[in-house]
């Protein structure tokens, strides 16, 4: 299984890329990042520091869009902390990114392997827009393509009716859907149209703390026992005997903490964890194909994905549309993702 992997790293995007490394038959070829939780640069170092802890160095790190299609960027420090991975520290490996392109990395990887990478987006679309302007085969060339984004007949997380992702860069949005109805028009089988992993089933995956204790103790670590009541500090405060479990423990405190401070319970949501687990093939999904589009015009409904089931709209369905998910298992998956690296990361830190 070859992983391509898109992000804006963003505590969920490390979550997702722990399970990407801890996934046995799972080859990550390389990262590519784009502005949205944090700067590209900044996903970019935080890309690097976390796959340094899963000791994968050799995994490429390519800077990808800095800005959206069309509109100003926007970050959101209150919602990922100021530098994207909330309380936690990370390595400093930052050298090790390349500014060579994401998307000529992107095609010489899908033209080298055709029909064998799997491309995952779990940031804005700005990099799979600008990849399927310059190769519209993209759908084609790639295994499948898989998503985080939208919200059907559900509430948005950035606006009433709008996820982050699509809001960030609707225009990108749009154009990933536009070139999946032209590919699906143009004969292409509804197993290769992209996958979209929305907010109606990645907010099922509401991570708790004792979730996380469980996650520590099966590592082999100290428990942590977070709650709301806890005193909060502004920096890392985890000693769980692991830098690898201390860093996520970190990062998501920050999670629970914002989570809280929205009314939504001292709770997190791994968006990306999900979305990974099905590009990885791990996940129990059901799909449905199904016409989408997003808003761009009006800035009242600015990234609102609409999926046309009905076929009111009279169009071929360009997505398949994720509507059902085992959250406990997207849980144990993490878990035991996150087991498997501890021990050889700890060795190579010298714990």
């Amino acid at each position: 299984m070859r992983i391509l992997a898109d992000v804006d790293t963003g505590i969920d995007d490390l979550c997702a890329l722990l399970q990407l490394c801890g996934t046995p038959g799972v080859e990550l070829v390389g990262v590519t990042t784009t502005g949205g939780n944090t700067t590209a640069e900044q996903s970019a170092a935080n890309t690097a520091g976390v796959l340094e802890l899963c000791g994968r160095p050799d995994v490429p790190v390519v800077v990808g869009a800095c800005q959206p299609l069309l509109k100003p960027l926007v970050t959101t420090p209150e919602t990922h902390g100021p530098d994207g991975v909330g309380w936690a520290h990370l390595p400093d490996v930052a050298h090790r990114v390349r500014l060579d392109g994401a998307v000529d990395f992107w095609l010489d990887e899908l033209r080298r392997h055709p029909g064998q990478t799997t491309i995952l987006v779990t940031g804005p679309s700005t990099n799979l827009a600008l990849a399927l302007l310059a190769e519209p085969r993209l759908f084609e060339l790639a295994q499948r393509v898989v998503i985080m984004g939208g919200a059907f007949w559900y509430q948005g997380n950035t606006t009433p009716t709008a996820d982050w992702n699509f809001w960030c860069d609707p225009d990108a949005a749009k154009e990933v859907f536009a070139a999946s109805h032209r590919a699906a028009e143009n004969g292409l089988p509804s197993g290769k149209l992209p996958v979209l992993c929305s907010l109606q089933v990645t907010e099922r995956c509401e991570y708790r703390p004792d979730l996380l204790d469980d996650l520590v103790v099966r590592a082999g670590a100290k428990l942590l026992g977070y709650t709301a009541a806890r005193p909060r500090a502004e920096r890392p405060q985890a000693d769980t005997g692991s830098v690898l479990l201390d860093v996520l423990a970190d990062a998501l405190r920050f999670y629970f903490e914002f989570h809280h401070d929205y009314d939504q319970g001292y709770v997190a949501h791994l968006h990306d964890l999900l979305a990974a687990q099905v590009a990885a093939g791990i996940a129990t999904i059901t799909t449905t194909v199904s016409a989408v589009d997003v808003g761009t015009d009006s800035e009242m409904l600015r990234g609102t994905s609409v999926r046309d089931d009905r076929k009111i709209w009279g169009r071929v369905g360009n997505c398949q549309v994720v509507d059902d998910n085992h959250p406990e298992e997207v849980f144990d998956a993490f878990a035991a993702a996150v087991a498997r690296l501890v021990r050889p990361n700890d060795a190579q830190a010298g714990r």
